[in-house]
Formats: structure tokens, C-alpha cells, sequence
């Protein structure tokens, strides 16, 4: 090969060639894959995200930043901020690990396919087979990093436990059954994400009050999250499920659900000594009531839908703030 000048200059064979364009490409290519993975994790867990980890999330910070169920009862904001990507982290991987289990079982294809097809499975992103690896994958991630770095290792075991049950041994063939694992999800997730924030600070660990906050909402959680079953009463008749409206009956499923509404929004704030017309109290009664309203009187699936969102972003984080509120007597 000639330069400019007229000079000889040495030949680079091929295979140095190709070995320096791919090596050069090296980098945007891991990039490129990595970009790939996070989106495929993001769309594999999207549908839960609102319902799941952002509500078992600031459950977790508000609880610690509230100083109550910690032996570190005056965390300042800057530890309080902190908390949150590691908790994140925590709690997203239950969910990783639940949705790959969940999404891979042969009828959740097929439900999919009518009713969520932007799934990563029906959608073609991802293969049944893609499926188990990632399930593979997502329990050693939430075994190794909740054993070794973020602590909540007792709670992750459990959450496996519970997702084995659920989806391998008909955990939710039955309503009290789907109610009873939804229950343990959120309390195993509640209190899991309570230990990783405490982990979070030096010297801190968990007191009384939290075990009793978190099995006082799992009643709750076990008397009212059958609010989500209103809305899918349709494709649950059609697939045979024995959910809590279709087992006892539309409306008196409405009036459990609106009488247990009311009675919670009164008595978690009780507990927190919020007797009196503060804002953690008029706050959840408040949402609580309003739901409650909305259920017995607005009977249909878009009403309904509504209704769920309520309860799950206003009045469960109205909630969730109690204590938190009750550290500032407000």
C-alpha cells in the first residue's frame, strides 16, 4: 500500500484488520446489549411496578424516616435519601423474580396473549426458555445481593417460598388462598424493605413496632386487596378462577370491601396514637371513605379500575404516612 508521498506502507492483514474494527466496536456493543437487558427487565415487571414497588418502597422509607420502628429514632434527610436506591433495588428484585415465575407458566401465556400482549413473551422479546434463564438468574440476584450486600436475606428466601406457592402448588385456586399470598407479598415486602433501610445506617436495627405495623397491614391487606378482583370479574368467570366477587357475590363483596375500607382508615392511625383531627388521621379517612363511597355506588369496570388506583396510590400511602405524620404531630 502506497501513502501520498510515494512511500510504502506496510500492509495490515486482514485478521489485524477485523480484529481492530471489532475490538473498536467492543464498547458500544456490551452498551448496546446492556440498554437491552434493562429494558427487557423493565418491561418484564412494568405492569407491577405501580401496584408493588413503588407503594413497598415509600412503606419502607417513610416507616424508618418516621424513626419509630428503628432503634435509629432521629435519621436525618440525608440518610432518609439514601435509603431509597437500595430499597429500590431490594424490592424490584422480588417483583424480577415473582413476574419471570409468573409469566413463564403456560397459562399466563396464553392470558397474556388476550389481554396483555405488550408483554415480553407474547410480544416475541423474550422466549418461554428466555423466560426460565431470567428466572434462574433473578433468584441468584435476589439470594446473593440481599445475603451478601443489602441484607433482607430471611424476607428473600421467603418471597421465594411464597412465589413457588403461588404459581407450582395452586396457591391461588382458591379467594382466600390468592388473598392470603397477596398478603404475605406485601408484609415478606414491607418488612424486608424496613431491614434493608435499617442495614442502610450504621448501628441500626429493627424494633417491636415494626413487626406489628407490618402484621397490622397484612390484616388489612388480607380483608380489602380483593378491591382488584371488582374490575376483572369478566376474564376471571371466563378462566374459572374463584376469586372473592364471584365466590360470595358482587355485592356483598362491595360491602366487605367498603365496610373493611372504613374500619382500617380508623384504626391504623389509632394505632399510632392518631385519635384526634390530625392530618394522619383525617388523611386516610378521608381517601378511605371516598373509596368505600365509590364502590358501592359506581358499579363498573372502568369505575372499578378507578377504585383500585385509588386504594392502591392515595390510600394505601395515606397509610403508609402515619407514622411518619405522627413523628411531627400533625
Amino acid at each position: 500500500m502506497k501513502a501520498r508521498n510515494g512511500a510504502q506502507e506496510p500492509d495490515i492483514p486482514v485478521s489485524r484488520q477485523t480484529r481492530f474494527m471489532t475490538g473498536s466496536k467492543m464498547p458500544a456493543l456490551i452498551i448496546s446489549r446492556l440498554w437491552e437487558t434493562i429494558c427487557l427487565a423493565h418491561l418484564i415487571t412494568e405492569t407491577n411496578i405501580k401496584a408493588y414497588v413503588q407503594p413497598v418502597v415509600l412503606f419502607s422509607i417513610l416507616s424508618v424516616a418516621s424513626g419509630a420502628v428503628t432503634t435509629n429514632q432521629h435519621p436525618t434527610w440525608r440518610e432518609t435519601v439514601l435509603l431509597l436506591p437500595r430499597t429500590t433495588l431490594y424490592i424490584w428484585l422480588y417483583l424480577l423474580h415473582f413476574d419471570c415465575s409468573n409469566q413463564k407458566d403456560p397459562e399466563s401465556v396464553k392470558e397474556d396473549r388476550l389481554n396483555k400482549p405488550w408483554r415480553a413473551i407474547p410480544s416475541g422479546k423474550l422466549s418461554v426458555a428466555g423466560a426460565e434463564r431470567w428466572y434462574i438468574v433473578s433468584a441468584c440476584l435476589l439470594i446473593l445481593l440481599s445475603g451478601l450486600w443489602l441484607g433482607g436475606f430471611p424476607e428473600a428466601v421467603a418471597v421465594m417460598l411464597e412465589t413457588w406457592v403461588y404459581d407450582y402448588a395452586n396457591g391461588a385456586g382458591s379467594w382466600w388462598g390468592k388473598n392470603g399470598i397477596n398478603t404475605l407479598f406485601y408484609m415478606t415486602g414491607q418488612l424486608g424493605g424496613i431491614r434493608v433501610a435499617a442495614n442502610s445506617m450504621t448501628s441500626t436495627s429493627l424494633r417491636r413496632e415494626a413487626y406489628e405495623w407490618c402484621v397490622l397491614l397484612g390484616f388489612n391487606t388480607f380483608t380489602t386487596i380483593h378491591i382488584q378482583d371488582l374490575k376483572d370479574q369478566d376474564g376471571d368467570r371466563a378462566r374459572g378462577r374463584r376469586t372473592v366477587p364471584l365466590v360470595v357475590g358482587d355485592r356483598t363483596t362491595r360491602w366487605i370491601t367498603a365496610l373493611f375500607i372504613s374500619f382500617w382508615s380508623m384504626t391504623c392511625p389509632a394505632y399510632w396514637g392518631h385519635g384526634r383531627p390530625t392530618v394522619g388521621y383525617i388523611l386516610p379517612v378521608l381517601i378511605g371513605f371516598t373509596i368505600a363511597a365509590r364502590v358501592l355506588l359506581r358499579r363498573s369496570v372502568k369505575a372499578d379500575r378507578i377504585a383500585f388506583q385509588l386504594y392502591t396510590l392515595l390510600w394505601l400511602p395515606a397509610l403508609y404516612a402515619v407514622p411518619f405524620l405522627s413523628k411531627y404531630e400533625l
